[in-house]
């Protein structure tokens, strides 16, 4: 008898890990990945093409309408500045086959607001990536 409950305890134990605050998850498969921890990087420029520290940066998904980095300036004062859009802590706010990503800032010194979209998956994956869209936005 006890022999017939294991198959089903852990039956019962592996669906029950497929729910995290009562939303069902993703199974994801198991897969070997690497130690390295990701950061999906983007820069702002300005007219002539010199890159520049923005105010009121913002990386927003757009699925969730969820911000996954606010004031994403990764060490402030280095030259030239760079922003995070995502970072490996963000697997699980983004589908396996990437979301749509609204990264914005304004340029201080015109005070022109710009937006840019890019896609970038994680979810099941070991590490985020950048699907598709810009490494960096130009003001005008």
């Amino acid at each position: 008898m006890n022999k017939k409950l294991i198959p089903l305890i852990f039956a019962a134990v592996l669906f029950s890990s497929c729910f995290h605050d009562g939303v069902e998850q993703p199974a994801c498969a198991t897969h070997s990945c690497t130690k390295e921890f990701v950061t999906l990087y983007f820069k702002f420029v300005d007219k002539n093409g010199n890159p520049i520290a923005v105010d009121g940066y913002k990386a927003v998904n757009l699925r969730t309408n969820k911000t996954l980095h606010d004031n994403g300036l990764i060490v402030p004062g280095v030259y030239p500045p760079s922003y995070s859009v995502a970072n490996d802590t963000d697997l699980v706010n983004l589908s396996d086959d990437g979301d749509d990503v609204a990264i914005s800032g304004t340029d201080p010194v015109s005070n022109q607001t710009k937006t840019a979209v890019v896609k970038v998956s994680g979810g099941c994956n070991c590490h985020i990536a950048k699907v598709s869209g810009p490494d960096q936005l130009q003001f005008d």
